[in-house]
């Protein structure tokens, strides 16, 4: 029986697209023909045939025994089709900030996709790191009779449990190890437009690393329905298949533009990126699209994951962890931040960092502090208390900079400081502690980390260390402050956030980067 679809799309965007017409073939015993329909774009133009395609295919689709179905979504949520307020039903952290696709969607639908995901992050508490949900929800919102039709569809696809096959990354080691199997192909079989990522990107992963957003995301509209249709049929290689293809294309557009080979910052040619993906209709069809992705030779699911598999257990050697990825991402380029945590046993405390976390890169992966004499740590429960940098109180621990070797030659120097004043009103606390010759560096450690851990304060102890999970921590006295524990000795991270002063003395950006609990 033919599915009533339709009733969230905004048909005057839609051309060519037939909503009323019967559908005609729309079960397979033959997985040659359905793939080859597939690939053609067979279903394009017949709405209701492609819808009750995608419910065989989904119906089909091998899941955990307890998955959850349409009721489900009807009992917690309803299954009003009315519309919706977006902020009613904020998008979980674990889409990392990725927008909803409008997708020729009604204005009022956007409401019912943030709806779906809602519920879907309730019920799917394993979940830690799914960017691509968004894009993928309001596509199936397109052949949607209702929102509980849509979040089933979408559950069945992240309940996939067929061995060896994938649908959609829900971890950030399977994002992050994707990325760099997708470098690894376009190195081997588009090397023309890997070479010119490379010769124009200060950062070639930071690049590759919007792959799937090309593809889930940026790609217009009818564009992206004709990747649905061959990735609901042969998985997860597709979108790695038309990843290249959008580099290929969009290397010949720079050859015929005359573009010269720069080296510009990765964010420039990610922008340059998405802007080619979202106007692809300027100058690739669709159809040509499809064609070149399924033109690249020796091609395989196997090759792609032994890739995966050796580049997840790459990153699980070095620690990588989502939610540290969106600690430092949320707070680099924010400079002072202000860092608070309240533990499981409702305690309260913290530290003003003065330096952007950016710092940290220089010393790559290996730990080294950084920072100045502004930072400072407090605690707010069971009673505020703050802990400056130990010299503003004790300047007598800070000697004047002896000359260099070369200042002693005669050479002269920019900066000149004379002996601090005894008197700590004197002491500017905005001097950095590497103006001091000071009896022990362990005296001005300010603020550290790697992908191992966030470790404020040290010297004989650290003020703050957080794990590279930002679940557990401890606090201890340190020389650099001289203060007590700033809480229970060893504790569990209810809540950590990062606030970021957009203007000290007008405004300012709250920056939420974990919640667990």
């Amino acid at each position: 029986m033919a599915v009533d679809c339709g009733v969230f799309v905004d048909w005057s965007q839609l051309a060519n697209v037939s909503r009323d017409a019967a559908p005609s073939k729309t079960e397979y015993k033959d997985f040659k023909e359905l793939k080859q329909h597939a690939r053609s774009g067979h279903w394009a133009k017949n709405h209701a045939q492609r819808g009750a395609v995608y419910q065989q295919l989904l119906k089909a689709l091998p899941c955990r025994t307890v998955t959850p179905d349409a009721e489900v979504y009807r009992d917690i949520v309803g299954n009003s089709n009315s519309k919706r307020n977006p902020s009613a039903y904020p998008l979980p952290d674990f889409v990392d900030g990725a927008a909803v696709p409008h997708y020729c969607l009604k204005a009022e639908s956007v409401g019912s996709v943030h709806a779906v995901i809602s519920c879907i992050a309730g019920q799917f508490p394993d979940i830690s790191y799914c960017p691509s949900l968004p894009a993928v929800t309001a596509l199936l919102m397109h052949w949607s009779a209702d929102e509980a039709q849509c979040f089933e569809d979408v559950s069945r696809m992240l309940a996939c449990n067929e061995p060896g096959r994938r649908l959609i990354d829900q971890t950030f080691l399977a994002y992050q190890s994707a990325c760099m199997t997708f470098g690894d192909l376009m190195h081997k079989y588009c090397p023309a437009a890997h070479k010119l990522i490379v010769a124009t990107a200060t950062d070639v992963l930071e690049v590759y690393s919007d792959w799937q957003r090309w593809v889930l995301g940026d790609l217009p509209c009818s564009y992206a329905a004709r990747v649905l249709d061959v990735f609901l049929v042969e998985g997860y290689k597709v979108l790695y298949r038309v990843a290249l293809a959008i580099l290929k294309f969009y290397r010949k557009q720079c050859a015929a533009n005359g573009s010269t080979l720069i080296k510009q910052d990765s964010a420039g040619v990610r922008g340059d990126i998405q802007a080619f993906v979202q106007n692809i209709g300027k100058c690739v069809t669709a159809d040509k699209l499809m064609d070149k992705a399924f033109s690249i030779r020796l091609f395989s699911r196997k090759e792609i994951t032994l890739l995966q598999l050796a580049n997840e257990k790459s990153l699980q050697q070095k620690g990588i962890t989502v939610k540290q990825k969106r600690f430092y991402s949320h707070c680099e380029g924010h400079e002072p931040t202000l860092l608070l945590i309240k533990t499981t046993s409702r305690e309260v405390c913290g530290a003003f960092l003065s330096t952007d976390w950016e710092e940290r890169k220089r010393g790559g992966n290996k730990l080294s502090f950084f920072g100045t004499g502004e930072c400072f740590v407090f605690r707010m429960k069971p009673e505020m208390e703050r802990y400056e940098w130990v010299i503003i109180k004790h300047p007598e621990l800070a000697s004047a900079a002896q000359p260099s070797a070369d200042e002693q030659a005669g050479n002269s120097s920019p900066l000149n400081l004379e002996k601090p004043a005894t008197d700590p009103s004197h002491l500017s606390p905005f001097l950095s502690a590497r103006h001091f010759n000071l009896n022990s560096r362990n005296t001005s450690m300010f603020m550290a980390g790697n992908i191992d851990s966030i470790i404020i304060g040290g010297g004989d102890g650290n003020a703050l260390y957080i794990d590279s999970e930002l679940n557990h921590g401890r606090t201890e006295r340190c020389l650099t402050f001289d203060n007590p524990p700033l809480c229970a000795e060893s504790f569990q991270i209810a809540l950590l956030e990062v606030w970021g002063f957009k203007d000290t003395m007008e405004s300012w950006l709250e920056l939420q980067c974990s919640s667990v609990h």
